[in-house]
């Protein structure tokens, strides 16, 4: 009888075996493939600025948050927590300590442990991006955030290697210990933890890139520390990524490997699709236009569409500093008297009419279905209108509504102004130029009504509310202030609970569209994207953001 038992558990061990070996077999045959675009011009995490290099990178290098592909809401990577003084002023974040910095031989085809990253990698990067012989992208964006970061982004990148390192040493970062680092900044950012899950927290090695220069990113030179690794790439064709296997999280990484095509238009996109070349078409640019058009006819590829909410807000502005907009009636009742949707379904492609400024998907955004803006409602446009001018208040004989020379831009315009024109009898005319000369219009004499738009560089309400519309934004073209509405997106900035975040950013809204009526919300940006349905993906907020590493195969 022991011999039959041992026979059956012989077979059961062979069995699983066998089972084991095939998922393994499965799990390294995985390959899904991207479309990157262009040949990128560099992989250095601290260089990239476009959304399909951030997203190579993303999969490279871990940042000190990952964000939420929901609604970017700060997640532990690289830090596994993080704390803030009471005065909102300094954030400690503490490291994993698992997770290592890796090489791949492309000649073994092996993968080398180097050692663990540690906080003196954190604040070497931070330094690196501010440093103006680096010339990062963003570095100037972010400087006015950290403490003594403006003075080394703005030195001469002559100035002497000392003063610059001494320069560097000064800045608002620090270790605190082996595994974590200190940041001190010049106002409270109660978003700081999302900023650096964007642009100031990717982490690089200072012993690699001071050994092998601008080479340090070939592939059988670089060091990284993400879910994957860069193991072969053909100029202007392709670039594949291998999953890093000493990756503190490999576990639970499904794909085994990524293989990012280097097609630099959509319509060259689509065509490899249809051929079966690509698995989705993501991270390069949105279908739009023909190839939109082309897809939406296509039953199979419709069902592969997926519209993206993004980052971008357009509006219309008032010159709230001269008549007649400097007198909020007048300006309530032609946001009463505007139907956006209208206007939005009449000029736009894609994007979803906006009720107020911050897109809903963002972290710490008025809740979708939340009482904020102002409706299309004539009967009471004209009403408003007729107690404005019953307290005095006229609208000029004609008025002019700016806008940079663009198709879609001045069709809107004139959508617009037919809606003004059918509610309230308001004679305008549209002045278009083109976009230097027009953005040094809004900077000295805003027109009386005006289309903008705003892209946010991180997916955070303060980075739509407090820095676009706080008295003294550069962004703020209307040339309206409110002390209650500085006041509240201040708070806001101190504020660290998520709930008192929305709620405060919520009334700032109110403020800002309904009050105010400061400006004219007029559509939330979209993205259209295709992607086959044997891949279970994310689909992140903020573009060139996914987590690849989530993603997995049918």
């Amino acid at each position: 009888m022991w011999s039959h038992v041992k026979s059956a558990l012989l077979l059961c061990l062979v069995c699983i075996f066998l089972v084991t070996c095939r998922q393994n077999t499965a799990a390294q045959d995985t390959e899904i493939a991207l479309n990157l675009g262009a040949e990128p011009a560099t992989i250095d995490p601290l260089l990239a600025t476009d959304p399909p290099t951030i997203q190579l990178d993303q999969a490279l290098f871990l940042n000190l948050t990952l964000l939420d592909e929901s609604d970017g809401a700060p997640q532990p990577g690289l830090a596994r927590e993080w704390l803030v003084s009471p005065d909102g002023l300094i954030w400690e974040f503490r490291l994993r300590e698992d997770v290592p910095w890796v090489r791949y031989d492309a000649e073994k085809g092996e993968v080398e442990k180097i050692r663990n990253v540690n906080a003196d990698d954190v604040v070497y990067s931070v330094q690196r991006l501010f440093d103006p012989r680096t010339a990062s992208g963003y570095a100037a964006r972010f400087a006015p955030l950290i403490r003594n970061a403006d003075r080394l982004v703005r030195a001469d990148p002559r100035t002497s290697p000392d003063d610059l390192q001494r320069f560097a040493d000064e800045l608002g970062v620090r270790k605190t210990g082996e595994y974590s680092v200190q940041f001190e900044l010049n106002a409270p950012t109660s978003a700081f933890p999302t900023i650096v899950g964007a642009w100031l927290g990717r982490v690089v090695p200072r012993e690699n890139i001071e050994e092998n220069g601008v080479n340090w990113t070939d592939i059988g030179t670089m060091w990284t520390n993400g879910p994957y690794m860069l193991v072969d790439r053909e100029p202007f064709r392709f670039l594949l990524l291998r999953k890093n296997p000493l990756y503190y999280d490999a576990d639970n990484v499904q794909i085994e490997r990524l293989r990012f095509r280097l097609l630099p238009d959509v319509a060259s996109a689509l065509d490899a699709y249809l051929r079966g070349e690509l698995d989705t078409t993501d991270p390069y640019d949105s279908i739009e236009g023909a190839n939109l058009d082309r897809v939406q006819a296509d039953l199979a590829l419709k069902r592969d569409l997926k519209l993206l909410p993004g980052l971008c807000t357009q509006y219309i502005g008032f010159n709230t500093s001269k008549p007649p907009f400097d007198a909020v009636e007048l300006r309530q009742a032609f946001a009463q008297a505007l139907n956006r949707d209208d206007v939005v379904t009449q000029t736009f492609e894609l994007g979803e009419p906006a009720r107020w400024f911050t897109p809903p998907q963002v972290n710490a955004a008025p809740d979708p279905n939340a009482d904020i803006g102002v409706d299309f409602n004539a009967p009471l446009a004209k009403s408003t209108l007729d107690q404005a001018r019953a307290a005095g208040l006229r609208l000029p004989a004609a008025l002019t509504f700016g806008t940079n020379t663009n198709p879609v831009f001045i069709d809107a315009a004139v959508a617009a102004i037919q809606n003004w024109r059918a509610t309230l009898a308001a004679s305008i005319t549209v002045e278009d130029a083109p976009w230097e000369s027009y953005l040094e219009q809004l900077n000295q004499d805003p027109p009386p009504l005006f289309r903008m738009g705003y892209c946010a560089t991180y997916p955070d309400a303060h980075n739509f509310l407090y820095d676009a519309w706080h008295s003294g934004s550069p962004y703020n073209f209307t040339k309206w202030s409110s002390p209650e509405f500085d006041a509240l997106v201040s708070e806001a900035a101190r504020e660290t609970d998520a709930l008192k975040r929305r709620q405060l950013y919520a009334r700032a809204e109110k403020i800002l569209v309904e009050q105010d009526a400061a400006i004219i919300p007029l559509v939330w940006s979209q993205r259209a994207s295709l992607t086959r349905s044997r891949v279970q993906r994310t689909y992140a907020t903020m573009e060139g953001y996914d987590r690849l590493e989530r993603w997995s195969v049918k």
